[in-house]
């Protein structure tokens, strides 16, 4: 399939009952507490330096350094040549550096509203694909709270084509949230959580191994323009020769989340042409409209405006020259309520005015409650909701389910 196309969504419609909903809330609300006093204690206590003792960094991109914990070995004999890895230990992931931009950017791009609910995407990491769907919204954007969001989500790993087919794919269900919160001294963090549940509509598909995940980051506002990042991740049990294939994956995927500079950009574009863009779509210039570039007043003969695909800003709709123009990759709705990828064209100054704006200058839709309700819970943690605590001295989270 080519590259940013849209699939559809591997499940039927996700209906959830308003038990449903706060048990979702709250099974996110646990695990951010419980990480956030281990984010704490990194800052303060540790005083932001990783234990080399405990961790070891297997990859650094972009300044975020990526550490796996070491592993523990068992007991062994004199007769034993090696001592034997602990195969079936859950996997801790730690991501700790800076990332360019501001939390307000950061957090815009990660929080998840109506306008981005859709039915699924394709990611590009690298040469490889994984997929998204969106299955429930529980908690959208408001005025008053920004950048909290809450939302079930299915993702798609793609490991096969990498293990060239010996490992099958992972997916995941999972709860996502999205915030900011003050810490005791009045500092202001982001938030952003990954959470496996499950839920009967999603059901696991055939050739896929269902696995599961928990990653709960923070985001720090250091200078004016960094934010440091300390995302804390766990993968299900797996053994040796899965965990080369699967676990270089699961890392890509979670740095990708870090670049939400990018993605806001993109929200801050789309939220600026609103409905305006089924409108300029279809639009063309007529024989009144000015011939001069907006931006280097530069004069365009009629026939190289008509012949010109993106010759107008989506914003302002004036006129642009070829060397003016600044494109950019929107994702933009279709009256199917599907998402598609399509090139927009800018004028400078418009596209200064949108990225200089600030974030409250955005509208958020309120909370939905028209979902029906059911006299049930049709939701469960796959997990336990206890932060692994990934001390030696100190037994593994429960992985047991909470009902």
């Amino acid at each position: 399939m080519a590259r940013g196309d849209v699939l559809a969504s591997p499940f039927k419609p996700v209906t959830l009952s308003s038990i449903d909903t706060k048990q979702l809330r709250a099974v996110a609300k646990t695990i951010l507490d419980a990480n956030l006093h281990r984010y704490r204690r990194f800052m303060d206590v540790d005083e932001g330096r990783v234990d080399p003792n405990e961790w070891k960094l297997v990859r650094t991109k972009d300044q975020v350094e990526v550490y796996l914990e070491r592993p523990r070995r068992k007991a062994f004999s004199p007769f034993q040549v090696h001592p034997v890895a602990v195969q079936s230990a859950l996997q801790p992931i730690l991501c700790v550096g800076p990332t360019p931009g501001t939390l307000d950017d950061v957090m815009l791009g990660g929080v998840v509203d109506s306008t981005t609910a859709v039915s699924t995407s394709r990611t590009s990491f690298g040469n490889d694909f994984s997929d998204t769907a969106m299955l429930a919204l529980v908690k959208d954007p408001s005025v008053l709270e920004p950048y909290t969001s809450v939302a079930v989500k299915w993702m798609e790993l793609d490991v096969r084509r990498r293990s060239m087919g010996l490992v099958k794919n992972r997916d995941y269900v999972y709860v996502e949230m999205t915030g900011a919160k003050k810490l005791p001294n009045g500092e202001q963090v982001g938030y952003h959580v990954m959470h496996s549940v499950g839920i009967p509509q999603a059901h696991a598909l055939p050739g896929k191994v269902r696995a599961k995940l928990s990653v709960c980051t923070f985001f720090r506002q250091v200078d004016k323009a960094s934010v440091s990042i300390y995302s804390m991740g766990m993968m299900d049990p797996m053994s040796d020769r899965v965990r080369q294939v699967v676990v270089p994956r699961f890392v890509k995927m979670l740095l990708s989340t870090f670049k939400c500079r990018e993605e806001s950009t993109v929200k801050k574009l789309t939220q600026s042409l609103g409905k305006r863009y089924s409108e300029l779509d279809n639009r063309r210039p007529s024989s009144s409209d000015n011939s001069n570039c907006i931006t280097c007043t530069k004069r365009s003969w009629r026939l190289a405006k008509l012949s010109s695909r993106n010759n107008t800003c989506m914003i302002c709709c004036g006129y642009i020259c070829g060397s003016c123009r600044i494109e950019k990759k929107l994702k933009v709705p279709t009256p199917d309520m599907k998402i598609v990828t399509k090139k927009v064209a800018f004028c400078f100054s418009c596209l200064t005015d949108v990225m200089t704006a600030n974030e409250s200058e955005f509208s958020f839709v309120e909370d939905s409650n028209d979902a029906p309700e059911i006299p049930r819970s049709t939701y469960h943690s796959v997990w336990s909701t206890r932060l692994p605590r990934w001390n030696h001295d100190e037994p593994h989270a429960d992985f047991a389910s909470t009902r």
